[in-house]
């Protein structure tokens, strides 16, 4: 069946479709608030509701279920007490779009006797009396999504494999997606909500998923609504066919028929969405993580050294004895652990994720990323690190402060929308190396380094210009290795100049590490 592509249209009656089925069944809890304007500010509602303000955008845990199917690269952790709505909302979700047979529950349980991760894929035989457990190969591109309950109770290994969407069984290796219509070999992933309770006293059945485990999701808490919500829920309940209502209504509205398999990948593709960050938001991660994950003394130490190393001093400092010092290190103190490698990505995602809810608020469908979306996730995913039993939104302060500090250092230089201040004083130095040489090249790049290296009145400020300052001079040391290359790129004039330096960055950065961490956002 060949189905007409209008990813926009398509997205939109989908999730318009979405909403109408389940507006009778699923409360819309709200889990935070976006405010935007010269800052952002996220609050973790939890549950609470709040009257609308200009410039902000509430969104609730059936935005983040509906916009998560739109995603290949992550999948969604709910950890919240019994009753709260885990499972109804997902089986909600889950039923409308694939139907009884298109999804799978699995409830996990410890033990010898307990439930597999595996089991909706595989299928046992006896052979020779003796049961074995084979690859259901047909089982593995049956469904559409996958919720798991108990994830923290069942064997870690396995969950893994579903998780990551390729399992082992006795030799033989299954991939769990399904096709998507008119694309040759290419396919959508398994949906996958998983959730637990929080191993505290009132659940000590339940044990703390292991920090593998975690880093395979997008872990949120889920929002209690029940006080805000009340008797306003009494009617909402599973009722009627939810499949056949959705689908209906879906073809009503664009037009397009066929089962789920045939058109649900196709108005899901992931590839509709860029995982591309521009300079600007790719800034704010390298110079906020250093700040919000970590000892800031620490990031500003090692910015320090390479600053050094490139002779270069600052004429800053940071004050170990400042109160907001203190009260960094205090917020800390309620994380498991900093950022990992896999955080990166999940705070991309989680970019694409928020900008997408606002894009379906909006009216746009469309999922274009602001340095705003990044922060809301640096701020999830610093939340998602917190000790069990620690204050939801606390760390979120970090991040609104680095925001702030950043906007503010941003805002003075007046750097195009979408650059970094990197890339917007590296660009000044090749327009001036393209017009007067090599000389003015240097030149502009040590101007634009003077006017940061001034002092500063905030932890805050200190770290975010110490990485700034330390990847210029990491520039300047690359710009003079290769100085030959670089003049013949800057006589090359207009885009060939940047293709030029594009080139010998990929050539060279494997000299050194460093040139990879400090110039892949900035040259790459």
């Amino acid at each position: 069946m060949k189905i007409e592509r209008d990813s926009k249209k398509m997205r939109k009656d989908f999730v318009d479709t979405l909403y109408n089925t389940l507006e009778g069944v699923v409360s819309p809890t709200p889990y935070l608030e976006v405010t935007e304007g010269e800052n952002v500010d996220v609050k973790f509602l939890n549950g609470r509701g709040k009257l609308p303000s200009p410039n902000s955008t509430e969104v609730t845990v059936l935005d983040i279920d509906a916009a998560s199917m739109f995603f290949d690269d992550f999948h969604i952790l709910y950890e919240g007490v019994t009753g709260v709505g885990k499972t109804y909302t997902s089986d909600a979700l889950y039923n409308a779009v694939f139907g009884p047979d298109g999804h799978y529950t699995l409830r996990l349980s410890g033990g010898v006797l307990g439930s597999s991760a595996l089991e909706p894929f595989t299928t046992t035989t006896l052979e020779n009396g003796i049961p074995k457990t084979k690859m259901d190969h047909e089982k593995c591109q049956k469904y559409g999504a996958l919720f798991i309950d108990e994830i923290n109770r069942g064997d870690s290994q396995e969950v893994f494999q579903v998780v990551d969407g390729k399992i082992h069984v006795n030799g033989d290796t299954g991939y769990l997606r399904i096709p998507i219509p008119g694309k040759e070999n290419e396919y959508k992933k398994l949906s996958i909500i998983a959730a637990m309770n929080p191993p505290d006293a009132e659940h000590n059945a339940a044990l703390d998923l292991d920090i593998a485990g975690e880093n395979r999701f997008l872990k949120f808490k889920f929002p209690n609504g029940v006080a805000e919500a009340g008797s306003s829920q009494l009617e909402k309940k599973l009722a009627g066919d939810l499949h056949e209502k959705f689908w209906k209504e879906f073809q009503g509205k664009s037009g397009i028929k066929g089962s789920w398999k045939e058109v649900y990948p196709i108005v899901t593709d992931p590839s509709q969405f860029s995982t591309e960050l521009d300079g600007e938001t790719k800034e704010f991660i390298d110079t906020a993580i250093g700040y919000v994950g970590y000892n800031p003394k620490e990031t500003f130490e090692r910015n320090v050294e390479l600053m050094q190393q490139g002779g270069l001093s600052p004429n800053f400092n940071l004050d170990i004895n400042h109160n907001d010092y203190k009260k960094i290190l205090e917020s800390q103190g309620n994380l498991k652990h900093g950022f990992v490698r896999r955080d990166l990505g999940k705070i991309r995602d989680l970019s694409r994720l928020l900008s997408f809810i606002k894009g379906i608020k909006n009216g746009t469908y469309d999922a274009n990323v602001s340095l705003n979306d990044v922060a809301s996730g640096i701020g999830i995913v610093l939340e998602s690190k917190a000790i069990n039993g620690t204050d939801h939104g606390g760390l979120m302060a970090l991040v609104n402060d680095a925001r702030s500090a950043y906007s503010k250092i941003y805002n003075e230089f007046g750097i195009p929308k979408g650059f970094g201040l990197r890339q917007g004083i590296w660009q000044s130095a090749v327009n001036a190396g393209q017009e007067k040489g090599m000389d003015a090249y240097f030149n502009t790049l040590q101007k634009g380094m003077e006017s940061l290296n001034t002092q500063s009145g905030s932890v805050s400020q200190a770290t975010i210009k110490s990485r700034i300052l330390a990847d210029l001079k990491v520039l300047e040391h690359f710009s003079k290795s290769y100085e030959g290359d670089i003049s013949s790129a800057l006589k090359a004039k207009g885009e060939d100049t940047f293709k030029g330096f594009n080139e010998l960055y990929n050539s060279k950065k494997t000299k050194a590490s460093v040139y990879e961490h400090r110039l892949g956002s900035i040259l790459g």
